[in-house]
């Protein structure tokens, strides 16, 4: 589903340790040790008789500068926790639980972690001072590792770098920045399948993993922490903040990490995942599972004792294999709370740990005292931000916030008022644009409505707190159809809000794409045309192919107006301006109906045949495509001038005689003015298919086709004289990698050691 390239790195490590002293080694509570030794640098004596050590992990993953935000906590049994949540309650969680673990075991030992996503798509009391606000929580909250999530690149990796080292901001566009009392983030950040691109160079000095020492001098355990993203970054993010990196395998990585841990005898390993999971009765679905299941695989000694998930805000508690794998549902309403056995003697747990994912509950019988360091800082940034967020900027029609929950055909109040407001606002500006369309996604709250209806500016800006750049684009009416179909994958996990459009959509029996798009209408009722230009407004997100919609690649730019979250605030400002009030409700922009019953067939008239054969030969002959191969991004080749390119999943009914108007395509693309072809093909899902079918129209719509063979992706075998395997069950020697099948060209050959060497193969993301 995604261009890949193909490259080779040597990384040499030996049994002892790594080469430089790549990654340092720490004491909980204690100074930086390194190679066995105290931070006086004396020899480590090892007590006779070695004692297990009580050890305990507590994380939170997907805080999004959450200081006092509160939600709905749900457990995997759908039990509800009603206003969850507030950073200083979330604190007194976590010190209480430290407390009682502290006070129950001889020894204990605890350590706090996150799973990435701390920053970003924040509520104001946090976003308008750049989440530095968050850092200092996070700091009073003793988090000591941690790695990064899509939302650390959402204004790009040296921005969040510069927050996590307390620098000062160039710009102060509210006037309450400058004068923050920042500070620099004292939460390590691992991250292992993150490079520069084309490199083997981990951004910012970051480090793939630490080594914290757990116990006495005397009496310790060394455990690893590696930390892992999601590839899907190029799919969540600009592009402008992801195309200086390549994004390798998830369990690669993991796998080969974990590797150069136990050869130097870490053998008790947490991964910081930000990788989506759930869980049903301790069993673990989602990525977080596959990839587990594919560490196993790959080297089947990783020792991978816990996996903290993210990203999919979803309550987990369960187990893979020999891996507890957990996640606590986002924003502090919920934290983890692991607790294991070190064994001194094994380097390791004594078995698996067990966790409780548990609520942050106001209402509960013994709830513990909030943290006051935290409130004060909670506090103080509220205060700061007061001025710009408790202005009025509009009033609404009834009290009660206007929500963004869906119905069943995943429409809300809350998008249709938002996608309204761009096509307003794009008007306004003279932009004549008749759809607008939204990533929900980028919804990230309710439009909080005050006892008086009163609407301010910090409750809009929660709902859209990116900022993206709003993109006024021309698309045809196939290529809108095109992206309302790519809601519906197999997973349906993205999907549009949308405005000045309504369409019809009905039940297929294609697993791959459960629902089809039947018939689309403008707002007046008119049917959309699909070779007729609509001007659309997206954010950028959306134009770069954000969330999986490849099909906003197609559009040709027109115009800009103002980012997402001013749009909606002006649009606001504007409606109060007008004397108007604010209110939204589902229209059914989106409906699901039953399948149009086909007509009684009749005996069609024979139509008269144009003789096309001359034209048709010419597109043979100009027509030629690149081999495609089965996680290929993108199908190239070359054929005529402006010529235009429909493709179909499978084979297609050969067509009885020439005809102007083939078959609908599943998807649709077009060759440049030179003729050459760049077709973004994920949307048709074609890993583990054998075939395509294209039909190539010429201006004067005169078309041949061409069957289009996918082929598996390729695999470069490396054999080597002096190998030796990961262990004695064998782990695979393709670690990591990125996972797009090579080009012949983008082979880079290398070694790595482990006493004797051997050939791991990487591959990389072409962004």
């Amino acid at each position: 589903m995604k261009k890949w390239q193909s490259s080779l790195l040597t990384i040499l490590f030996t049994i002892g340790g790594i080469t430089s002293g790549v990654v340092g080694t720490t004491k909980i509570g204690e100074a930086q040790t390194n190679n066995g030794s105290d931070k006086n640098n004396l020899p480590v004596v090892q007590q006779s008789q070695a004692e297990n050590i009580p050890f305990q992990i507590l994380g939170i993953n997907d805080f999004h500068g959450a200081l006092n935000t509160t939600g709905s906590f749900f457990d995997d049994q759908g039990n509800k926790v009603a206003n969850a949540g507030k950073a200083p309650l979330l604190a007194g969680y976590l010190n209480r639980a430290q407390e009682q673990f502290k006070a129950a075991n001889t020894g204990a030992q605890t350590l706090r972690v996150q799973a990435g996503d701390m920053v970003g798509a924040s509520p104001a009391s946090s976003g308008l001072l750049q989440d530095e606000p968050t850092i200092k929580v996070l700091n009073q909250m003793d988090f000591s590792v941690g790695t990064l999530g899509n939302h650390e690149f959402d204004e790009g990796l040296q921005e969040f770098n510069r927050i996590m080292l307390g620098e000062k901001p160039e710009n102060d566009p509210y006037g309450i920045l400058m004068s923050y009392p920042r500070e620099a983030s004292k939460t390590q950040i691992v991250i292992g399948n993150v490079v520069k691109k084309g490199t083997e160079e981990i951004p910012f000095g970051w480090k793939p993993y630490t080594i914290k020492e757990v116990g006495t001098v005397n009496n310790k355990v060394k455990v690893g922490f590696i930390g892992v993203v999601t590839t899907e970054i190029p799919n969540l993010v600009l592009k402008e903040h992801y195309e200086a990196y390549d994004f390798l395998d998830e369990a690669e990585t993991i796998a080969y990490y974990s590797s150069q841990l136990k050869n130097q005898g870490v053998n008790a390993i947490v991964v910081l995942a930000h990788i989506p999971a759930t869980s049903k009765a301790n069993k673990v679905n989602g990525e977080a599972a596959e990839i587990m299941t594919k560490v196993d695989e790959i080297y089947p000694d990783n020792s991978v004792d816990v996996f903290f998930a993210a990203h999919n805000h979803q309550y987990t508690n369960g187990v893979v294999n020999k891996t507890r794998v957990v996640q606590s549902t986002s924003q502090g309403k919920g934290y983890i709370d692991v607790q294991g056995t070190l064994d001194p003697k094994t380097n390791d747990f004594v078995d698996t740990p067990k966790a409780s994912v548990l609520p942050v509950d106001p209402a509960a019988k013994d709830t513990p005292e909030i943290d006051e360091k935290v409130e004060a800082t909670v506090k103080d940034a509220e205060e700061r931000v007061a001025k710009v967020t408790n202005k009025k900027i509009g009033t609404a029609k009834e009290a009660g916030a206007i929500t963004r929950e869906v119905n069943e055909s995943k429409e809300s109040p809350l998008g249709n008022l938002i996608t309204d407001g761009q096509i307003a606002m794009a008007k306004a500006q003279g932009i004549e644009a008749d759809f607008a369309m939204t990533n929900n996604g980028g919804i990230r709250a309710d439009l909080a409505v005050g006892e008086n209806r009163a609407i301010t500016w910090g409750a809009a800006q929660a709902v859209q707190p990116f900022g993206n750049i709003m993109q006024v684009v021309e698309m045809t009416g196939a290529q809108v159809e095109q992206v309302l179909n790519e809601q519906y994958d197999e997973e349906e996990r993205y999907f549009l809000q949308i405005s000045g459009l309504s369409y019809t959509y009905v039940a297929t029996e294609d697993k791959n794409q459960p629902f089809k798009v039947q018939d689309m209408q403008t707002k007046e009722g008119t049917p959309i045309q699909a070779d007729k230009t609509y001007l659309v407004v997206v954010n950028d997100f959306l134009f770069g192919g954000g969330d999986g919609f490849s099909g906003f690649t197609n559009a040709s730019f027109v115009n800009a107006i103002k980012p997402d979250t001013e749009t909606f605030i002006e649009y606001i400002e504007s409606k109060e301006a007008a004397g108007e009030t604010i209110g939204a409700t589902v229209e059914n922009r989106k409906k699901q109906v039953a399948p149009t019953k086909p007509l009684e067939p009749t005996e069609p008239e024979k139509p008269e045949v144009p003789d096309t054969r001359e034209a048709e030969e010419k597109i043979k002959k100009a027509t030629i495509f690149d081999p495609l191969y089965e996680d290929d991004e993108l199908l190239r080749g070359v054929t005529l001038a402006n010529a235009t390119i429909l493709l179909y999943d499978g084979e297609i009914p050969q067509m009885s005689v020439r005809t102007t108007e083939p078959p609908k395509a599943n998807l649709i693309g077009h060759a440049d003015s030179e003729g050459r072809i760049k077709i973004n093909v994920t949307s048709l899902n074609i890993k583990g298919k054998k075939k395509l079918t294209a039909i190539v129209l010429d201006e004067e719509k005169n078309n041949v086709r061409f069957p289009i063979e996918i082929l598996p992706k390729k695999e470069a075998i490396i054999e080597s004289s002096n190998t030796k395997e990961l262990s004695e069950k064998g782990a695979k020697k393709n670690l990591p990698k990125t996972g797009e099948s090579q080009s012949s060209l983008s082979l880079l050959f290398g070694a790595i050691t482990i006493s004797t060497s051997f050939i791991v193969l990487l591959k990389r993301k072409v962004l």
